[in-house]
């Protein structure tokens, strides 16, 4: 590596993508557009990235958590470019138009979705996936967007039909990412299985939760409990990630219990309702971060200490 000046560590692109969980296209995105994160550059031209950069990471990932679009986050950081301290935000500190940038966001989509607008709908989410990390979409975006939707299609005649249309979307969206990532690794994929009779679109949405953490995986939906017996043979996976429903009978549990009994490979429940079914069947539970780590993934410490699931449960 090219000498610079020193420091305590000096990251590649790559290296401070993955401390921080914000990929390199959002890291450039953020420097290009908004002159925040610039990084050190080597006499060749490379980005590089240290203990003050990663700070202003994550104070800026504090802000977009607070709700605060990318835009507005320069004037807010502090000069000495370090942790954003643990506190709510202050009343008021965001005016009316920041509030509402998500709001328009949303309804962009939504007419997108009312239009069978594929170009649009899929312009905007590779825009904002380039200037946000996917916690923050999942939070601010995609949970308000798709829930929004439900309520803005009841009663309406095409409703099936558009819901329908934007699952086609979504699913084509995040299978093509999913197929990239596999076609560029030779180790053995997971296997994400979800069991039907959840919030519509949950099981999209993980998986592209798992992509977003460099997760490779195929994606298997079942209708119930008993069918996962059916596939058990076919399995090659090491590792298993079930996405329960809500609600599930006693002998749905016993079939899952006898399904991770006998699956040769390692099986954790992740999503909003995994803790409940974890309490069921006596397993630990662990928010995505942690799970992830424990998996021997490269998780950010922020993902691993606290996680918000989608049903707005604080896991500590």
């Amino acid at each position: 590596m090219d000498k610079i000046e020193d420091e305590t560590i000096w990251l590649t692109i790559g290296d401070a993508a993955q401390r921080t969980g914000v990929n390199p296209v959002t890291l450039r995105a953020w420097q290009r557009r908004f002159g925040l994160v610039v990084p050190k550059r080597t006499p060749k031209g490379h980005r590089l990235y240290g203990e003050v950069h990663l700070a202003q990471i994550e104070e800026i990932l504090f802000w977009l958590n607070q709700g605060v679009p990318i835009s507005k986050v320069k004037p807010l950081l502090k000069e000495s470019q370090t942790k954003a301290a643990a506190q709510a935000l202050p009343n008021q500190a965001l005016s009316d138009a920041e509030q509402n940038q998500w709001l328009d966001h949303i309804e962009f989509l939504n007419q997108c979705c009312l239009e069978f607008n594929a170009a649009g709908l899929n312009s905007k989410l590779t825009e904002l996936s380039g200037l946000y990390p996917f916690a923050v979409l999942k939070s601010s975006l995609y949970w308000p967007w798709l829930n929004g939707l439900n309520g803005l299609l009841l009663g309406r005649p095409d409703a099936v039909c558009v819901n329908g249309w934007l699952e086609q979307e979504l699913a084509a969206r995040i299978a093509k990412k999913r197929l990239s990532q596999l076609q560029g690794e030779a180790q053995t994929p997971s296997l994400l299985i979800e069991i039907a009779g959840g919030v519509k679109f949950n099981g999209l949405l993980m998986s592209a939760e798992l992509l977003a953490y460099h997760v490779n995986h195929n994606l298997v939906s079942v209708t119930n409990c008993s069918e996962l017996r059916l596939i058990i043979q076919r399995l090659a996976q090491r590792r298993i990630f079930i996405l329960p429903k809500p609600q599930m009978s006693p002998s749905e549990t016993r079939e899952l219990q006898q399904f991770i009994h006998n699956a040769n490979s390692d099986v954790y429940l992740v999503g909003s309702y995994a803790k409940v079914v974890n309490q069921a069947l006596g397993t630990p539970h662990y928010n995505i971060g942690q799970l992830l780590k424990q998996c021997g993934y490269a998780v950010p410490a922020h993902l691993v200490e606290q996680h918000t699931t989608a049903d707005g449960e604080h896991h500590e």
